[in-house]
């Protein structure tokens, strides 16, 4: 049984990660790390959790009638596919909606969550991909500041 050690950093720090026969069995601070966070420490449950999401899952209905089945939206199971069936039915209903209604039609704004760096920022890389595609519609501003705008209008009387 051999033991590895590995370095990792993301959002809470740099972590030794220690790992053996391909698992991790544990997470520890760096010793130049005088403050870590123990967000850090609940990578292994990250990786092994039985909630977490393998693989790509889509809706009974949908792999069974195509998009037109919307009824059992909120109550069908989900059903695990393969890589290539998700990446397929995802580039199958882009074409679709590109040829109906253009690419205006195609929302890339989700918000999503931030990332530390810019090349695993989720919208960063979902813009690229859909102006790749020919282009998307795009939100600006969020909820939160966008309604802070209005409130300022209104309290200052303008």
């Amino acid at each position: 049984m051999k033991k590895q050690h590995n370095y990792t950093v993301m959002h809470w720090g740099t972590w030794q990660v220690e790992s053996r026969e391909g698992e991790i069995v544990a997470v520890k601070p760096v010793p130049w790390d005088k403050n870590p966070s123990r967000i850090g420490q609940s990578l292994p449950d990250a990786v092994t959790s039985q909630t977490r999401i393998r693989r790509p899952a889509v809706r009974a209905g949908y792999l069974q009638h195509g998009p037109a089945s919307r009824e059992g939206r909120g109550k069908e199971p989900f059903v695990e596919v393969s890589w290539e069936v998700a990446l397929d039915l995802l580039a199958r209903e882009l074409r679709s909606v590109k040829a109906r209604c253009g690419n205006e039609a195609i929302y890339g704004g989700s918000y999503g969550w931030a990332s530390a760096g810019r090349f695993h920022h989720a919208q960063s890389q979902l813009h690229r991909f859909l102006k790749g595609f020919g282009g998307y519609t795009a939100s600006t501003n969020t909820y939160s500041s966008a309604r802070a705008s209005v409130f300022c209008r209104i309290f200052s009387g303008r």
